[in-house]
């Protein structure tokens, strides 16, 4: 006896997502300024000492040691990334008007 051949159900649709390197480095890129300036925020927010704040840069130094390892550069350009420079440079900022 034959196995019968599955049909496809016409109403599901099954891409296939394929992304390039490229895409993969620039997501990857992202997500480590998404969690670079989470981290920046609650060392501003919460203060380094935080239990959030050291949960939160043990997270991000994993994704930028794995970045490091395989050589992805980290992107300063992604909006991420400025909004927490800036967040660093208000704290230098304010921390040299205080000396």
């Amino acid at each position: 006896m034959k196995a019968q051949k599955k049909e496809r159900d016409p109403k599901v649709s099954i891409k296939k997502m394929t992304l390039t390197k490229a895409q993969m480095i620039a997501n990857i890129q992202q997500r480590e300024a998404a969690m670079f300036l989470e981290l920046k925020e609650a060392e501003r927010d919460y203060g380094s000492a935080s239990s959030l704040t050291s949960q939160l840069r043990s997270q991000w130094a994993a994704v930028n040691r794995l970045m490091e390892s395989i050589g992805i550069p980290q992107d300063f350009r992604l909006p991420d990334n400025v909004k927490a420079v800036a967040i660093i440079q208000e704290r230098v900022a304010r921390h040299e008007a205080q000396a």
